[in-house]
Order: C-alpha cells, then sequence, then structure tokens
C-alpha cells in the first residue's frame, strides 16, 4: 500500500474570524436591524447618513461599537489576505497584529477627527462629513465580507479581492465627495491636505511595513 500524505490545515482560525463576524451582524440585526440594512445598503441610499447626522447618535452606542469592531476585522482581513502571506508566515498572530493596528488607527482617527472640529469650532460644518466618511467605510466593510468568503473558499485570487475593494474604495470616495462637495470646495487645500495625511498616508505606510522583509 502507498502510504499517503497527512495534509493539516493552520488556518481553521479564519474559519472561526469569519464565523465570529457573522455572529456580529446577527447581534447587530438584532439590536437594529433597520439601521444594519441601511449601512448596508448607503452606497445605493443617497442622503442616507444625512440624517445620522442629523441624530447626533453617540459612536460608543453598543451598535456603533459593534459595527467599528466589524469593520476592522474585516479591513484586517482583506489587508492580511492580500499583503502579508507574501512576506509573512500566515498564522493568527500575525493576523492579530493587523487588526490591532486597523483598530488603534481607525479609533484614533475618530478621536482625532472630533477634537480638530472642536478646537476649530468646526463641529457643525464637519459632523456630516465625518459621520459619511466611517460610514461609508462601514458600508464598504459590508460590501466587502462577502467577497472576502468568496475568495477565501472558492476564487483565491488576490487580484480578484484587490479589483473588489479597488471599486468599493473609488465609489466611497466619490460618494464622500460628492455629498460633501459645498465643503471640500470652500476648503480644497484643508481637504486635500487632510485626506493626503489621514486616508493614503497609512496606507502607504501599512504597505511598506508589511512588505519590508
Amino acid at each position: 500500500m502507498q502510504a499517503i500524505e497527512r495534509i493539516i490545515n493552520y488556518d481553521n482560525w479564519i474559519t472561526l474570524v469569519i464565523l465570529f463576524s457573522i455572529i456580529l451582524i446577527a447581534i447587530m440585526k438584532l439590536i437594529k436591524p433597520n439601521k444594519l440594512l441601511g449601512y448596508t445598503l448607503a452606497f445605493f441610499t443617497p442622503g442616507y447618513f444625512q440624517k445620522k447626522a442629523d441624530d447626533n447618535v453617540s459612536f460608543y452606542s453598543p451598535f456603533n461599537l459593534i459595527l467599528f469592531l466589524f469593520t476592522s476585522i474585516i479591513i484586517s482581513l482583506f489587508l492580511y489576505s492580500v499583503f502579508l502571506p507574501k512576506y509573512y508566515e500566515k498564522n493568527f498572530f500575525n493576523f492579530l497584529a493587523v487588526l490591532f493596528s486597523i483598530v488603534v488607527y481607525l479609533f484614533c482617527r475618530q478621536i482625532l477627527d472630533r477634537i480638530i472640529s472642536n478646537i476649530l469650532d468646526l463641529s457643525i460644518i464637519t459632523n456630516y462629513f465625518i459621520i459619511s466618511k466611517s460610514g461609508y467605510l462601514s458600508s464598504l466593510a459590508l460590501l466587502l465580507f462577502p467577497f472576502i468568503i468568496l475568495n477565501l473558499y472558492t476564487i483565491n485570487s488576490t487580484s480578484f479581492l484587490i479589483g473588489i475593494f479597488a471599486i468599493l474604495f473609488v465609489f466611497r470616495a466619490f460618494l464622500i465627495l460628492h455629498n460633501n462637495k459645498k465643503l471640500v470646495i470652500r476648503k480644497l487645500f484643508y481637504f486635500i491636505l487632510y485626506f493626503c495625511t489621514l486616508e493614503i498616508a497609512p496606507l502607504l505606510v501599512l504597505y511598506k511595513t508589511t512588505t519590508t522583509q
């Protein structure tokens, strides 16, 4: 009899992360089903985040905190799937390192946005901009999630995942610019400076740190 080489799968933790993400979606659906649907379809619902800005809901509400965690996990899964396997060993601890970096970055950016707007007395002007920016990122994560699952278990193509993310990211940028065009036009220089500093630069830094051997 010919010996059959035993194949051991060390990526079972990814399935657990996916299941945990699905549980987070289920919890959000139990807490605020209409709100979850609204975030999911926000890309196709003009003015959805205008109402959120008017309601001025706290970032620290249970739904928003769970959504923040879900968004961080999905963005981390994307970055882990695209960049890390080429340069680092695929394991849970490296994923946790990416997740920790994303959580710290998104949380600090949220706090920094609020601090800057309050210091400059721009809270009324920029409130909608801040909410739409973070809201569309969560919508991006909700739409990206099924494609990550599809890629992990069937397609297994980095190009496919990057293509989907690029389409969603560009669409998000367009919606932010379109919905805040008055603010962008009035403060064009500061908007470009802000966008390059807090949106593009962290992605470049993360790319360089994860691709440097």
